[in-house]
C-alpha cells in the first residue's frame, strides 16, 4: 500500500511537467513554421523586390506551407500584414493546442525579425513572448 501511495505521489508531480513538455514540444511546431516561411517570404522579396503577392507557398507550391498548417497541424499559418516593405506573419494554435497553450497563444514573426505573442483562440497569453519563442 505504501509504494503505491509513493508511485501516486510521484505521479501527481510528473504529470503536469510532462504535459508542459509536451505543450512546448508542439509550440516548436509554430516556430519553425513561421521562420520557414519568413525564409520564403524573404526569398520572394530577393526576386520580386516586394513582399506583395507573397503567399504561403510562396518559394515551393509542393510543400507543405502551400496549405494553411504547420507541420504536425498544430497551428494554422497566416499572413496578417503585407506590404512591399514588410510583413506580419501568425501561427495559431489548434485543437488541444489552443486550449493547453494559455502561456504563449498565437506566434507571431515580421519581417524585422521580431517574435512575439497576441492573443488567440482563448485569450491573451499569460507570459512575455521572450518565454514562448
Amino acid at each position: 500500500m505504501i509504494v503505491f501511495t509513493i508511485l501516486g505521489i510521484m505521479a501527481a508531480f510528473a504529470y503536469p511537467s510532462y504535459r508542459d513538455s509536451i505543450t512546448r514540444a508542439r509550440r516548436y511546431d509554430g516556430q519553425t513554421a513561421l521562420l520557414d516561411l519568413a525564409n520564403r517570404m524573404e526569398h520572394y522579396y530577393f526576386e520580386q523586390h516586394t513582399y506583395e503577392g507573397a503567399t504561403l507557398g510562396t518559394g515551393n507550391a509542393s510543400d507543405v506551407l502551400s496549405s494553411n498548417h504547420s507541420a504536425q497541424n498544430w497551428y494554422i499559418l497566416m499572413i496578417s500584414a503585407q506590404t512591399a516593405l514588410n510583413f506580419t506573419l501568425e501561427a495559431i494554435p489548434q485543437g488541444s493546442q489552443a486550449i493547453e497553450d494559455k502561456n504563449c497563444q498565437t506566434l507571431t514573426y515580421n519581417s524585422l525579425g521580431v517574435k512575439g505573442t497576441t492573443e488567440g483562440p482563448y485569450g491573451a497569453p499569460h507570459s512575455p513572448s521572450s518565454q514562448c519563442w
